[in-house]
């Protein structure tokens, strides 16, 4: 799991980039991005996530993103994100049991 602190913008989008693609080698089954300690998420952010994910699928590597946040949910709903990758609203989601 990466967990993500404050804003994710052009200057901290591209770090970020970075950090994650180094954790899908090291994900094993499920790359988690913890995002709700995020403030602010801007273009960069959004493109970094999409250029993420789209890195998972090719390494077949679940992709699960954690928000709960208006700063976060509403840019992934408008740019449709929240349906290319699961959104959960909390770590403890992420290890319920299936029904």
């Amino acid at each position: 799991m990466v967990a993500v602190l404050g804003e994710v913008d052009s200057r901290s989008g591209p770090v970020l980039h970075t950090r994650l693609r180094e954790h899908i080698r090291l994900a094993g089954p499920d790359l988690i991005v913890d995002l709700t300690a995020v403030s602010f998420l801007g273009i960069a952010g959004l493109a970094t996530l999409m250029a993420v994910w789209e890195a998972t699928v090719t390494a077949e590597v679940e992709f699960i993103v954690v928000a709960h946040t208006r700063a976060v949910l509403r840019p992934l709903r408008l740019t449709g994100l929240d349906r290319k990758f699961d959104v959960i609203p909390s770590l403890a989601a992420c290890h319920a049991p299936q029904a």
